[in-house]
């Protein structure tokens, strides 16, 4: 490759982001942004290729960088984006890590099916009090019994599609529109079918992003729909999917037997939250999809290259459908 762009990285990962990134493109010019005394990060004016987090990209485009032509967010969410423009920022194009996060999202995911069917926390705790207790065993299914219920069919759903059928699971994914079947899913269905859709999962994750369509989708009484089955509900998506009030009703409802939640409306969590220690739920803070520097890193370098050859670029930014 003989052309040479500058390209900034900017993220909590630099220096480790930037070495990566020089590994993987020798003979690119390679700029790191330090912070300076106020703590914003100094990018350099001749910038012509971002790689940061999105703040960092909102900052630059509205410092007026005019050389900036692309920006590829380290985030696989881009919300604020969409706050501090209400519409696409002129002559700047900006993708999201659009699939730097599949496989890690998919393990844990499947980690979580795993220990719920293995009932692993509920012996950890029997080993603490010194009990021989057998019975929580008697609830073990087989993965090739289990449903498991993907809100999206995204580049992180079909990952954990993909995983999750390699141990076993049937897997059927719900989009907003009819699209053709993907060998991944066993099943894809609409969102004008999400009744149907909920009745016939044992595990239902959500991996949707923050939109007005997306927003609240699960409130209210739509998981009532679950309640034959009384499914896990595991959420590595948006927190906005489903208030909170709503979540802990379908609890103790029984239409969910618990619930995974490594995201929420407000975070961190806060601490007057029921949710820390509800019975039925799980909290991790937000790390389902960490940020591995080859990972986030392999996703631009594909991106680079492709915009060095006047290509389009993967996981462009939409402000119509606001992802």
């Amino acid at each position: 490759m003989t052309t040479k762009l500058p390209v900034v990285c900017v993220s909590s990962l630099v220096p480790r982001l930037a070495a990566v990134v020089r590994q993987l493109l020798p003979a690119a010019e390679i700029l790191e942004a330090t912070p300076g005394e106020d703590g914003k990060s100094r990018i350099p004016a001749n910038t012509e290729i971002l790689f940061g987090d999105t703040p960092t990209i909102i900052t630059c485009i509205k410092d007026g960088h005019i050389n900036l032509q692309w920006a590829q967010s380290t985030w696989a969410g881009v919300e604020a984006l969409f706050r501090a423009f209400p519409t696409p920022p002129e002559g700047v194009t900006i993708t999201r890590m659009g699939d730097g996060f599949g496989r890690l999202m998919a393990e844990y995911v499947v980690g979580n099916i795993l220990s719920r069917e293995l009932s692993i926390v509920k012996f950890s705790r029997q080993q603490q009090n010194n009990m021989w207790d057998k019975s929580p065993a008697e609830d073990r299914r087989m993965l090739t019994s289990i449903t498991l219920g993907v809100l999206g069919v995204g580049s992180i759903s079909t990952e954990i599609a993909r995983l999750s059928r390699a141990v076993g699971m049937t897997v059927w994914g719900l989009c907003r529109a009819n699209k053709q079947s993907r060998p991944e899913f066993n099943r894809l269905t609409t969102v004008g079918n999400l009744s149907e859709f909920l009745a016939g999962c044992d595990y239902i994750c959500n991996v949707l992003p923050s939109t007005t369509e997306t927003q609240d989708l699960l409130s209210g009484d739509a998981l009532s729909s679950c309640k034959s089955k009384s499914p896990v509900f595991i959420n590595v998506g948006r927190g906005g999917i489903i208030s909170e009030e709503s979540l802990l009703a379908a609890l103790e409802n029984g239409w969910l037997r618990g619930a995974v939640l490594d995201v929420f409306k407000e975070e961190p969590l806060p601490v007057i939250s029921p949710l820390w220690s509800h019975p039925k739920v799980t909290v991790t803070p937000h790390i389902s999809g960490p940020s591995v520097a080859e990972n986030i890193a392999e996703v631009f370098v594909r991106n680079y290259e492709k915009y060095v050859n006047k290509q389009s670029l993967d996981h462009v930014v939409n402000w119509e459908k606001g992802y």
